[in-house]
């Protein structure tokens, strides 16, 4: 009977090992938000969707990230594998770090090499019925402030590249590679924030749209 090598056995772990190691890095992290969509304009049509687009340039992009379709009005996104296009990702220094509805802060990362990208959610009407978003033919609406329930502060949705941790004055920032949901909530008349990966009853309301007039057909 012949035994296995040492050395041989050896390569075997450490590759068995190696690639144990490259699939926990390739996971992403992901994030959940679940609320109701509503229309301060009237009833919404059947075959809407919520969709996340980057942010790019203070706008959001004509590309979706990831989307779900609202039923009676509800939805429940999850974002997991979807990753922003290489367009969106820019490097994350230290300095000002541009998140919505946070006040100000300076932010000092520990690490050098990371990449980040924000995504905001609008929803649209999937005309076509192709379940994702397509600029010339489906209607996107203007959407709301991305705020918490209750008025309880607001929620931004970050993409970072690898783990990295954001230190401010008011706050530390542990982001994992992926999704967050960094939150800024209001606790006795200041701002306290946290990162989280599920928001729960989000009230996402719609505003008027301009790109009606200019859709093409379904094909």
């Amino acid at each position: 009977m012949l035994r296995p090598r040492p050395a041989f056995v050896l390569t075997l772990l450490l590759a068995i090992a190696a690639a144990g190691f490259a699939g926990a890095a390739a996971a992403q992290q992901q994030v959940r938000i679940t609320g109701v969509h509503v229309d301060e304009l009237g009833d919404l049509p059947g075959d809407m969707r919520l969709g996340a687009f980057a942010v790019e340039r203070g706008i959001a992009a004509e590309e979706e990230i990831a989307s779900v379709r609202t039923v009676a009005g509800t939805f429940d996104l999850v974002l997991g594998d979807a990753v922003p296009d290489e367009r969106y990702l820019r490097p994350l220094l230290s300095g000002s770090f541009p998140l919505a509805f946070m006040i100000g802060n300076e932010f000092v990362v520990d690490r050098d090499g990371v990449r980040y990208a924000v995504a905001v959610l609008h929803p649209y009407q999937d005309r076509c019925g192709s379940d994702a978003f397509d600029p010339l033919r489906d209607v996107r609406y203007a959407s709301t402030i991305p705020e918490l329930p209750d008025f309880g502060g607001f929620y931004n949705l970050v993409y970072v590249s690898d783990p990295i941790v954001l230190q401010a004055t008011a706050a530390e920032f542990p982001l994992q590679a992926g999704w967050n949901l960094v939150l800024s909530r209001f606790d006795g008349g200041r701002l306290v924030y946290e990162v989280a990966t599920t928001v729960d009853l989000v009230v996402v309301t719609t505003g008027p749209t301009s790109n009606v007039q200019d859709l093409l057909p379904c094909p």
